[in-house]
């Protein structure tokens, strides 16, 4: 049966801003560091393990990448130190260049915020929220869940639970809409939350492993999210997936 939907929220990267240069950024970042450490790994080879990796349901595929072409505990660890450590110098202006906000994103969300309270759930760093400042943005969400100021992250479902108990809301009345099945759609189907999967971006080819990562509504992009969230067809969803193509 159908619920009322009073909140929704929003996962960040991929979802609201593009996340695929930051992606690049990271992979370029890792590629060269690899190579500095004498893995000689060719680009061929690197560019078809990113394409590999990316369709993991791994927390930090970047890792992965990294353990790959090295397979030894040490050379792994001072390659993950050198990339933590280039990661953590990037300023914010190289942040702000490289996230930007995905086509029709702002308008959308204004228009919903006429219907619903809306909110946050995502993995990312406290500047995301001068980020969206700068896009006048941050007002438009009542509740913002971000890892690095909760010391959570997705898809641990006391992330998802701190939101819900900040919203004030329960599962059935709220929707997540994300981009990733292992990070967004799944947690939030296992609490009894609607979900939207936005099909594009880094994470566009992850499979679908078991119906609970099966999202209830997917679009391939924001136009047709647009669509379906401001329309009159969505709803809560209490009896399993229903997809839209």
């Amino acid at each position: 049966m159908a619920s009322e939907l009073k909140w929704l929220f929003f996962d960040v990267g991929g979802t609201i801003f593009d996340e695929e240069p930051v992606y690049k950024y990271q992979e370029d970042v890792v590629f060269d560091l690899l190579n500095r450490h004498c893995c000689d790994v060719k680009e061929k080879e690197f560019a078809s393990a990113v394409r590999a990796a990316r369709r993991y349901y791994l927390p930090r595929y970047i890792h992965h990448l990294i353990w790959i072409f090295t397979e030894e505990p040490s050379l792994y660890e001072k390659v993950s130190l050198a990339f933590e450590k280039q990661m953590n110098k990037t300023s914010y202006k190289k942040y702000r260049e490289l996230v930007q906000l995905l086509p029709g994103m702002k308008d959308m969300l204004m228009d919903l915020g006429q219907r619903y309270a809306l909110g946050i759930i995502g993995n990312q760093p406290a500047m995301v929220r001068q980020r969206l400042e700068e896009e006048g943005m941050i007002d438009l969400f009542h509740v913002h869940a971000i890892s690095q100021e909760m010391a959570l992250r997705k898809p641990d479902l006391r992330f998802f639970q701190s939101a819900l108990a900040m919203a004030h809301c329960t599962p059935e009345e709220s929707a997540m809409i994300g981009d990733r099945l292992d990070n967004d759609i799944y947690p939030a189907r296992v609490l009894g939350m609607t979900t939207v999967r936005l099909k594009i971006g880094p994470h566009r080819h992850q499979p679908v492993l078991s119906p609970e990562y099966l999202p209830h509504y997917t679009v391939k992009s924001t136009h047709a999210l647009a669509k379906l969230l401001l329309g009159t067809d969505f709803h809560g969803q209490g009896n399993g997936p229903m997809i839209v193509w």
